[in-house]
């Protein structure tokens, strides 16, 4: 999809599909719970999607703070200014923003305290192996604590066993991703 330049059709049809899904009430997003929906960098260059997600939340009726856009690091580094205005907006209105696969590129560590985030999400490079690799716990130590700084919550991606989880909570990281918590599993099948 990316090299025949789809991903802005694919994103727009996920936020609109995820939205009109969440104002038909399925799924049920209680009280502090929100829907993440991935972009890829190649949304964040299209002009017009700023306006398209201001017109789909209008419509479906659905809170801006129900939903939480994930903005992968690299396209926040690469495009630094249209990721600001875009996170800028909506945050303004009260959509979340979380920064995903934090720790997989460079140079984000300097713009991180201009942009309006919620959450920091450790790539799962760092949560792999964590009772073992000593690296990998320092790491994941250091960026929980750069965003404690930053006023970030943390995510941690591919929490895949039990001991990774205990040592994350042990660490302070406030959610975690993986197949410890469950399996992904079709929209269709939540009740």
């Amino acid at each position: 999809a990316e090299r025949y330049h789809l991903m802005a059709h694919i994103d727009r049809w996920v936020v609109q599909s995820a939205l009109t899904a969440i104002a038909s009430g399925a799924p049920h997003l209680p009280n502090g719970r929100t829907c993440s929906i991935n972009l890829s960098a190649q949304t964040l260059g299209d002009e017009d999607f700023l306006e398209f997600v201001v017109d789909v939340l209008d419509h479906t009726g659905v809170l801006p703070e129900k939903i939480c856009f994930e903005l992968p690091e690299s396209v926040v580094v690469g495009q630094f200014d249209q990721a600001q205005r875009f996170i800028n907006v909506l945050h303004g209105i009260g959509c979340r923003f979380a920064l995903d696969d934090f720790g997989s590129g460079i140079g984000s560590f300097a713009n991180l305290k201009h942009l309006a985030l919620d959450y920091l999400k450790i790539d799962g490079m760092y949560t792999r192996d964590l009772v073992q690799d000593s690296v990998n716990r320092e790491m994941v130590a250091a960026m929980i604590k750069l965003a404690r700084t930053l006023d970030f919550q943390v995510i941690a991606e591919q929490v895949e066993d039990q001991a990774s989880f205990e040592t994350l909570r042990t660490l302070g990281v406030d959610f975690v991703q993986g197949y410890v918590v469950e399996k992904p599993r079709s929209l269709a099948s939540i009740h």
